[in-house]
């Protein structure tokens, strides 16, 4: 991207999250009133917090990097393997959850969608409670100078 002064009503961002050998982090780069999108690193063998959904949300997710497995329902049935650049959008109230799958840490574009069904404050359904590793993420264990991008 070129040193411009971008104009109204324009937004323009870079994606360059730093990578992680634990835990998860995730960063909003824009927000409208019905469309967000936002970057996540998950480590390996780590994921999402637990089985959820979004009610009033659509959501798709695109991998730039790494792999994830995708999974639904409470028996954890596999939805899809996704390897990088490929994608997977999952209808509003419906319950998921992904894991990082790939030896090196996953970097996923996660774009959303609300829909007439949106209730401000009631955004996520929990099915399960948030996996152990997701207690200490206020710290996440960044690799030092590795950035993706």
């Amino acid at each position: 991207m070129t040193a411009i002064e971008i104009p109204g009503p324009f937004t323009v961002k870079t994606i360059r999250p730093q990578l992680l050998a634990k835990g998860k982090t995730s960063e909003s780069l824009v927000r409208s009133d019905t469309l967000g999108v936002g970057v996540q690193v998950v480590a390996p063998a780590e994921g999402e917090t637990n089985l959820h959904a979004h009610p009033g949300t659509d959501s798709t997710w695109v991998v730039l990097d790494g792999q994830a497995t995708f999974y639904g329902t409470e028996d954890d049935i596999e939805v899809a393997v996704l390897d990088k650049n490929e994608l997977i959008m999952i209808p509003q109230g419906t319950p998921y959850w992904f894991k990082c799958s790939s030896e090196n840490p996953l970097v996923i574009l996660h774009i959303t969608a609300r829909t007439k069904d949106f209730v401000p404050g009631m955004s996520r359904k929990d099915y399960k409670p948030a996996k152990e590793w997701y207690q200490d993420r206020e710290h996440p264990d960044v690799i030092p100078g590795a950035f993706f991008g």
